[in-house]
């Protein structure tokens, strides 16, 4: 309805006080691994020491024998480097002060600064499934981590042709998914105790898997609400969420299977979170700032982690403005890829 200027001249638009998010997808991966990071306290590298081989001295000993005291190096280490990813935080001088007073609904700087960290989170939840380790220029991911070679013959610096038990679980050209196939999957970065704790997959793989529940199992699910994954973990339902963010699961052998929209198109992975973490790196002098969602309201409601760093505003030099800097800074790491398993090519 268009109204006349005898209205419109005294009466103003009605602005919801709220922020809504319509081009960023969700991002479970990045809330586990995020909410669960590591502290990079300082050091060039992360540097892992891994055992590649048995020791094979020694020995029985008969009577009168000599005792077999070769040395052997059976340890090595993998190498890290620290990544960084920035986006900057731009509020002009004359923006900041009409922002001000009984006309403002949001705080400016507050939302622009929520909105960009959320674009962030986003940035850094495209690595987790495509960072190629590219010095300088990539982090790593569960792409690389999740390899037997096939893609990527190093890992950690180190070459997989000589230290094999570096390789990940890696299997192409799935087609349709079966359940003799998760469980070959599943059996191949499973031992001892060590399993899975995460599946990531997407939202129409999740569904396929779904479907090969038993009817009895997937009623249950859709009468009683699906399982919620968290941050920390897995609950019941909503209303144990007590304010935390949940993602609805399902289970494989007793292990989460979550649907996140940042992961690559006809993937699943198999994650040991004991074994694969993103280390963080606190900047001296930067600030640590609460990212609330109170303004921006969407899918990236990401924890505020290790490695998450905010310079504080700082005075442009040329422009009549103010810029402050957002980072992550650290990697995607995986101390033992063996555990760690990815499926590709599901149809």
């Amino acid at each position: 309805m268009q109204f006349s200027t005898v209205v419109s001249t005294v009466t103003r638009e009605a602005i919801v006080p709220k922020i809504y998010d319509t081009i960023l997808s969700g991002n479970v991966g990045l809330l586990r691994i995020l909410g669960n990071s590591k502290p990079w306290k300082s050091g060039i590298r992360y540097d892992v020491p891994i055992k590649y081989v048995k020791s094979t001295t020694g020995g029985l000993v008969p009577v009168g024998g000599e005792l077999d005291t070769t040395r052997q190096n059976t340890r090595v280490k993998m190498q890290f480097e620290v990544q960084r990813i920035h986006k900057p935080v731009v509020i002009d001088d004359i923006e900041l002060a009409v922002n001000e007073g009984d006309e403002r609904v949001l705080d400016l700087l507050q939302t622009e600064t929520e909105s960009i960290a959320q674009d962030l989170g986003d940035d850094l939840g495209s690595y987790l499934y495509t960072g190629t380790s590219a010095t300088g220029s990539s982090f790593d991911s569960l792409l690389n981590a999740a390899d037997d070679s096939t893609n990527f013959s190093t890992y950690g610096a180190l070459a997989r042709a000589t230290y094999t038990t570096i390789k990940g679980y890696y299997v192409a050209s799935i087609g349709e998914i079966s359940l003799a196939e998760m469980a070959t999957a599943y059996d191949a970065v499973e031992i001892g105790n060590d399993q899975p704790s995460m599946l990531l997959t997407t939202p129409a793989v999740w569904s396929d898997y779904e479907t090969l529940l038993q009817p009895t199992v997937r009623a249950g699910y859709q009468m009683n609400g699906y399982p919620k994954a968290t941050r920390t973990g897995v609950i019941s339902g909503k209303d144990a969420l007590r304010g935390d963010i949940g993602f609805d699961s399902v289970y494989y052998r007793g292990t989460p299977m979550v649907k996140d929209e940042k992961c690559t198109s006809q993937k699943l992975f198999l994650v040991n979170e004991k074994y694969f973490f993103f280390a963080g790196m606190n900047l001296p002098n930067y600030k640590k700032i609460n990212i609330t969602g109170n303004n921006v309201e969407g899918p990236q409601a990401l924890p505020i982690p290790r490695g998450f760093n905010w310079s504080g505003l700082l005075r442009s030099t040329n422009q009549p403005a103010q810029v402050g800097h957002l980072y992550y800074v650290g990697n995607f790491i995986s101390t033992n890829p063996r555990l760690i398993g990815q499926m590709t090519g599901i149809t």
